[in-house]
């Protein structure tokens, strides 16, 4: 049976810690890549290390309020 999200790619705002990581799992569990973005490059990091390896999952370290760092964040993601 195929994962209904294989062949996806998640962009996961907050994905380091709660309903982030939680959404980000999910998503991973069901197949997606997963981008984890947040603030905290040591916690998006270590969710990212719970991931299964078909989640292919990155981080990417960025304040949502900052429209440059999320223009830069997606160039990244897009990636």
């Amino acid at each position: 049976m195929t994962a209904p999200l294989a062949g996806k790619h998640a962009l996961v705002t907050g994905g380091g810690r709660g309903i982030g990581a939680a959404i980000a799992t999910a998503l991973a569990v069901d197949g997606a890549r997963v981008t984890l973005l947040g603030r905290d490059r040591d916690v998006l990091a270590k969710h990212a290390a719970t991931l299964p390896e078909s989640a292919e999952a990155h981080i990417v370290v960025a304040d949502v309020t900052e429209a440059d760092q999320i223009a830069e964040a997606f160039v990244h993601v897009r990636k």
